[in-house]
């Protein structure tokens, strides 16, 4: 099933926690795509067979570096900055404001993809004067709105009306320098490159590995729910045992290794294993991720792996550059379970209930 299929069913739950079921060998790499589009994220869990550790260690070893620095934002659409950074041929670079609400504040971010998305108030906006839209999602009090700006457009041209409009509304409004967390991407693996812009401070993701021994894992090859054709009662059931065990997994629960102590009962059928759980912290490009994913499965028995992903909750869009708001938790986040024997994977992609992707 390559369908999204909405948990829970009931119609008065306004969080979604959507699950996928899709092949590893097909043309379209859905489980791939749920990982590329989803451009802001700040930390990742993988839960591994123990003996594979390395193997996985190795393969996410590819996501490094990324930057603090100051900038104007009449210095991001500076053609200079544009080519050096952002319409570099092969190069991805992303960028999030610093300690800024997406609920209170007025919040900045480029998506990788070129676009500048700035999310505002309502009184920046207004004196800002540019063209955007309401945003879906308010702030406390008040409307936001939404500006984006695509910054590989011919119309970035200083000779330009536009440009010279934009410029000039940026640097009156935007005088003071805005903190951002960047970082610039190798367009084809993900891996960090140097951002050498003048005080960019470079920051080192934290990473975290523990092993736990003897856990009961769900058992996908000898499960029928990755083989089902249309959801049941039952599929929706152990889907939610699924993600759920994968979140309990990630943090390392008690209850994973100890069972009979609690209420909680693991997915059937599973097999105990000895499992790694691999933590990386930061700001975390999305095709670094995918590309140490396809990595791992082009191994030799890579053997069943799971992988859960957090999304910043003060970003200004979520998959595919849907708009994200925050409300309640500002959850937006992902979990895949991998069974390459089967040649099959879950995906779990969790939204809170201001984001426009649900």
């Amino acid at each position: 099933m390559s369908s999204h299929i909405p948990l829970p069913k009931d119609k008065n739950s306004k969080s979604k926690l959507f699950a996928t079921v899709s092949s590893l060998s097909s043309k379209k790499q859905e489980h791939i795509k749920y990982i590329e589009t989803h451009p802001f994220n700040y930390r990742l869990t993988v839960v591994a067979p123990a003996q594979k550790e390395a193997d996985f260690r190795s393969a996410f070893a590819n996501i490094d570096v990324y930057y603090r620095v100051n900038l104007k934002l009449a210095d991001i659409i500076d053609p200079a900055f544009i080519q050096a950074y952002i319409a570099k041929d092969g190069v991805g670079f992303i960028a999030l404001s610093a300690g800024r609400r997406i609920d209170t504040d007025d919040v900045f971010a480029i998506d990788g993809n070129g676009k500048l998305v700035m999310s505002v108030c309502k009184d920046t906006y207004e004196v800002l004067g540019l063209v955007g839209r309401q945003a879906q999602f308010p702030l406390e009090r008040g409307a936001r709105f939404v500006i984006e700006v695509d910054l590989l457009g011919s119309w970035m041209d200083p000779e330009k009306n536009y440009f010279r409009r934009l410029h000039s509304r940026l640097l009156s409004v935007f005088d003071d320098r805005i903190e951002f967390f960047a970082g610039i991407y190798d367009g084809k693996t993900g891996s960090s490159l140097k951002f050498d812009y003048p005080g960019a401070t470079e920051c080192t993701p934290a990473v975290e590995v523990f092993a736990i021994p003897s856990v009961l894992v769900p058992d996908l090859a000898a499960s029928t729910f990755i083989t089902a054709e249309q959801p049941s009662d039952e599929w929706l059931e152990q889907a939610h045992e699924i993600y759920e065990w994968i979140g309990l997994a990630s943090i390392g629960a008690r209850v994973l290794t100890h069972p009979d102590n609690s209420a909680y009962g693991v997915y059937e059928p599973n097999v105990q294993r000895d499992i790694s759980v691999i933590t990386i912290e930061g700001m975390l490009s999305p095709k670094a991720i995918s590309t140490a994913v396809q990595f791992m499965l082009q191994q030799k028995d890579p053997g069943q792996f799971f992988l859960c992903v957090w999304g910043n909750e003060d970003a200004p869009v979520s998959w595919s550059s849907s708009e994200h708001g925050y409300l309640l938790s500002g959850e937006h986040m992902f979990a895949q379970a991998y069974q390459p024997a089967s040649g099959k994977c879950i995906t779990f992609q969790a939204c809170g209930p201001w984001d426009a992707y649900s």
